[in-house]
């Protein structure tokens, strides 16, 4: 068992890699509500949810689990060459990415209305913060703490 969740950890993680190369700076949309409710972006986002899902489980994970069968587990150098990820996941993957497409619709609608309701309190978010700023100001002596050796702020003074 350990060695079926290993080479799932391993497998997703080789998958998610390159997406997480090609991540950029998150900056604020005010728009992002009504992407998210909309019928058409839900369509296209379940769709490539699907898709993505299908290409996750058709990875070729037998040369990773042979690899790993040599510094591990001697089961996994057994395992085929030809071993897909959806081999070790088991037959609860059936149906997995239209249950995927199926549902993100939904979880898309209620994270809209989530993000539009926080939307709405970031002003609120704001003021909240500024006047937690003023009143630490107040209650803290101001103290320079760039001689502070255990204060690192990562910028070069």
């Amino acid at each position: 068992m350990t060695s079926r969740i290993s080479l799932l950890s391993a497998a997703a993680l080789v998958a998610l890699v390159p997406s997480s190369a090609m991540a950029r700076p998150v900056h604020r949309d005010a728009h992002v509500a009504e992407r998210l409710t909309d019928p058409a972006v839900q369509a296209r986002a379940s769709a490539m949810a699907a898709l993505m899902t299908e290409m996750v489980l058709d990875l070729k994970v037998g040369p990773l689990a042979r690899a790993m069968g040599e510094w591990g587990d001697p089961d996994l150098r057994r395992v085929p060459y030809d071993a897909r990820l959806r081999d070790f996941a088991g037959p609860e993957t059936r149906g997995l990415s239209r249950d995927i497409a199926r549902e993100l619709p939904r979880a898309m609608g209620q994270m809209g209305r989530t993000a539009g309701a926080i939307e709405g309190m970031i002003p609120e978010f704001e003021r909240m913060a500024r006047d937690m700023g003023r009143v630490i100001d107040r209650a803290a002596p101001p103290r320079d703490y760039r001689d502070d050796p255990y204060y690192d702020d990562g910028y070069e003074y």
